[in-house]
Order: structure tokens, then sequence, then C-alpha cells
């Protein structure tokens, strides 16, 4: 996993991008979902630009920093156990799995483990009540963004990749 100059200063970029929507998350605590997802997208071209292995590294480097710089640190269990792990996750599941109902019924799966890790986790700080409509709820809207996610990489894929020049 040796890369090249250029790789690694567009990587470097790339967790400045992350860093900066992770870093916002706590100081916009109204939009912090809306900015998790945005850095698990940064994590997504990471997948699409260098592939699995360097994203995992990426990932992990993402989380360290992010646990370190950000303000809410209970925030933060989103981030690392769900959204910056999920782009890593669809790409395993996307490359793998051919038929697309048991694409999503992995990550149906992959959702409730790490909603239940995160429940779990974060009840050692805060107590709160969880009710099923709030799971159906978390359901429909993981949907939601696994479409979103999608378009958004295929969107990058199909304009941004061809322009940039990392050659």
């Amino acid at each position: 996993m040796l890369l090249k100059s250029k790789d690694t200063a567009y990587l470097g970029v790339l967790l400045g991008l992350n860093q900066i929507f992770v870093i916002l998350s706590s100081v916009i605590e109204t939009n912090t979902i809306i900015l998790f997802a945005a850095a698990a997208l940064v994590v997504g071209i990471v997948v699409v630009e260098f592939g699995g292995k360097s994203a995992f590294v990426f990932y992990a480097a993402s989380c360290m920093l992010g646990f370190f710089l950000t303000f809410n640190k209970v925030e933060i269990i989103t981030y690392i156990m769900f959204f910056g792990l999920y782009s890593i996750a669809k790409h395993i599941f996307e490359a793998f799995i051919k038929s697309k109902k048991i694409q999503y019924a992995a990550k149906l799966v992959f959702f409730n483990i790490s909603l239940a890790a995160m429940y779990f986790t974060v009840r050692l700080f805060i107590s709160f009540n969880l009710y099923w409509w709030m799971l159906a709820a978390a359901q429909a809207a993981f949907l939601i963004y696994d479409y979103a996610f999608t378009v958004f990489i295929n969107q990058y894929i199909e304009k941004v990749k061809p322009k940039i020049k990392r050659n």
C-alpha cells in the first residue's frame, strides 16, 4: 500500500475536509447527523479512489483525529460506529454480493448492529428511552441515506473523478 506523494497529499486534503465536517458537527449541533453523513461521503471518495484497504486506514485516522478534535465526545460515537464505517461496509457488500435484495438485507443488518452498538455505548453516558417508532424512523432514514450515498458516489465517479488529474 505504498502511495505516491501526490496520492498522500490528496488523502491529506480529503482527511482535512473530513475533519472539517466532523468538527463542525460539534459546533453546529442542529446538523450533527448531516455533517457526519458528509464526512462519511469523504470516506466513500477514498474508497472509490484508493480502494478498501486505504479507506480503512483513512477511516481509522479520521476516527482518531475526530475523537481528539471534537468537543462532544458522545456524538463522535455515531461517526465511529456507523457513518465512517458504513462507507467501507457498503463497498464490501456491493462488491461481493450480487443480489440487490441480499445487499439491502446485509446493509440493514449492518445498520441495526451499528444502531444497537451506538445505543448501548451512549447509554453508558446518557440515559434515554428508545421507542419502536424511533427504530422505524431510523430504518426509513437509513434507506434514504443509502440511496443518497449511492447517488453521490455515482455522480462523483461520472462527473468529478474524470476531471481530477492524479497521475
